[in-house]
Order: structure tokens, then C-alpha cells, then sequence
């Protein structure tokens, strides 16, 4: 499964606090219009001043000014999560050639990995109606159970939660040999990331589109 990225948690504190915070100063202001309405046409009916007119519009360009800021910032600091893959030699003196895959950030700055979670469907097998997510260690074991071998047939990255994806940088996702493309009809990698404002990002892809599955040469890395 295949999805852009999207935002699918912001931080409480940068987003859902400021939006109360400014709703909050929208009711005084509201408050203190209609107090100072009443206070001059009917005095005894108005009820307690809490704010002047000057403070409350005062609050409300300064919690509306925060929450521009802030959209503006995480704009700025967003991710853009990305992923490559082309034909491989497993290193450069070897003639084996792989499907190598990898996952880069084209921001500027740098995100932390949240979660890393795969799903696998094999060749010739029923596909299941829903898609299952799994860990690292759950997908090796789907791997072994179809005879595939870890470092021969195929390398996974282990990716811990924490780990930096630096800017402007591609990472190392992992590669898959002919014979692991013989038996693996698709592979898909689900990353959640955290940028500097603590938004969570979240993107899918399947790491075997447009994959050869019969490699020929190397793909020059242009």
C-alpha cells in the first residue's frame, strides 16, 4: 500500500494548547465588546469587566500571531520523505548484482525515526484481504518461513526508534537478491517520523515498484 505523507499527530502543546489559548482570548474579546455595550446603554444590567477592548484585541492578535508562527515554522521544518530504488552491487569489488533500497529526507532538517513497520505478500500465495504491519523481527521470521535467508538472500536495516534521518541524505532500507525477487511479489515499508516541532509524519511505500526482478547491470547513480 502506497500512501503520500501526511501528518497524523501534532504535538498538544504547539497546536491543540495554542488553538484554546486563542479561542479563549476570541471569548474575552466577544466578552468585553458586549460588557462595554451594556455598560454604557444599560449600566446596572452589565456584567463585571474583565478586560478592556485594547487588552482583549491584544490577546487575540497575540495568540493568533503564535499559531501563524508555529504553522509557519512546521511548514519550514517538514520532512519530505522519500524512497529510491535501482539495481545494486553488493559492494564494489562483488558481481552479484541486488535490488538495493533506500529512504531519504529532501528537507533541510533533520527528522527522528517514531516507528519503522513493514508487510510482505509472497508469490503464489493468497493474498489476505487486509494488509498486516509488522516489526523487524516479525518480518524475518515471514522471510525464513519462505526460505529465505538473512545477509544472502536479503538485508533489512534495523531501524530503532530514535534514530536520526538527517536532511538532504538518503539511508540504507535494505537490498534483495533474484532469488528473494523470485519468491516476494511485494514489500512495503510504513516510516513514522518527528520533525523539530514534535508533529508526526507518516508515509508508505511498496519498495518493489518498478523493480527488475532479473537484474542485467548496475543502475548508475546519477
Amino acid at each position: 500500500m502506497d500512501t503520500p505523507q501526511r501528518i497524523i499527530r501534532r504535538n498538544w502543546i504547539f497546536w491543540q494548547f495554542l488553538i484554546c489559548l486563542a479561542g479563549v482570548a476570541g471569548l474575552l474579546f466577544v466578552y468585553a465588546i458586549v460588557q462595554q455595550n451594556l455598560a454604557a446603554t444599560h449600566p446596572s444590567a452589565a456584567p463585571i469587566q474583565l478586560l478592556d477592548i485594547q487588552s482583549a484585541t491584544a490577546a487575540v492578535l497575540a495568540t493568533g500571531g503564535a499559531l501563524l508562527a508555529r504553522a509557519q515554522y512546521a511548514t519550514a521544518t517538514r520532512p519530505m520523505i522519500g524512497f529510491d530504488g535501482q539495481v545494486v552491487r553488493i559492494s564494489p569489488d562483488a558481481d552479484e548484482l541486488v535490488w538495493g533500497c533506500k529512504i531519504r529526507n529532501g528537507a533541510q532538517d533533520a527528522a527522528t525515526i517514531w516507528d519503522v513497520k513493514y508487510s510482505v505478500r509472497f508469490l503464489g500465495h493468497n493474498q489476505p484481504a487486509a494488509e498486516s504491519w509488522l516489526d523487524h523481527d516479525a518480518l524475518t521470521d515471514e522471510l525464513k518461513r519462505v526460505g529465505l535467508r538473512a545477509d544472502i538472500d536479503y538485508v533489512i536495516k534495523l531501524w530503532t526508534r530514535g534514530a536520526p534521518l538527517a536532511g538532504q541524505e538518503r539511508s540504507m532500507l535494505g537490498w534483495f537478491s533474484p532469488h528473494a525477487l523470485s519468491v516476494i511479489d511485494r514489500i512495503s515499508v510504513r516510516v513514522q517520523v518527528v520533525d523539530r516541532v514534535g508533529d508526526l509524519h507518516e508515509r508508505s511505500n511498496n519498495l518493489l515498484k518498478a523493480v527488475i526482478r532479473k537484474p542485467r547491470r548496475a543502475t548508475p547513480d546519477w
